[in-house]
């Protein structure tokens, strides 16, 4: 979700920390791992690229974060809400939907993030889906799965990309719901 001051990615070798299988498909694209961390003995962060992206400025990625944590998913959601709410007061082109699976207890955050900036071919539109769901890994911990798929456009692409984004909204946001959530198994 737009860039994260705290976790800026590097140009290290990604480590998968979370004995995830890739690559990843969605959207009838093929993400591979790209980039991950693991600064502290409770979260894990992986983001996975389709060919030819970059960091910063990609077009599509998959982000999977692991919290070990008694936590629930209404909390995860509810500190997110606070992030994309404070994100709000300084950035007018933030906008979500929380969206509710009253039978797994799982929650979607389908957001819309951008930036004005004073090039035109800088600004960004960023559409971020994330899904939280409570897990177990194989060796029994418990914690909150976030997956989250991002579709940026910049520039002269954006206005196409709303525009398509009206018609197509539900498409995404069905497509990460049915997808089968990975098993983690933690590499330290």
């Amino acid at each position: 979700m737009l860039s994260d001051p705290d976790y800026a990615q590097t140009p290290k070798p990604a480590i998968n920390y979370l004995g995830i299988q890739t690559p990843i498909s969605i959207q009838k694209k093929v993400y591979r791992l790209s980039w991950s961390t693991h600064p502290d003995a409770s979260l894990y962060k992986q983001e996975y690229l389709v060919a030819g992206d970059d960091f910063p400025k990609y077009k599509s990625m998959v982000g999977i974060d692991f919290v070990l944590t008694e936590s629930s998913v209404d909390q995860a959601v509810a500190n997110k809400l606070r992030e994309l709410d404070n994100l709000k007061r300084t950035n007018p082109i933030v906008n979500y939907e929380v969206i509710k699976n009253p039978a797994t207890g799982e929650k979607i955050i389908d957001c819309l993030i951008g930036n004005n900036a004073d090039n035109e071919s800088d600004n960004l539109v960023e559409r971020d889906v994330f899904r939280f769901k409570a897990v177990k890994t194989k060796s029994g911990q418990r914690g909150i799965l976030l997956f989250m798929i991002s579709n940026r456009k910049y520039g002269s692409e954006i206005t196409p990309f709303l525009t398509k984004l009206k018609v197509e909204k539900q498409l995404l946001v069905n497509e990460v719901a049915k997808l089968a959530m990975p098993e983690i198994q933690l590499k330290n």
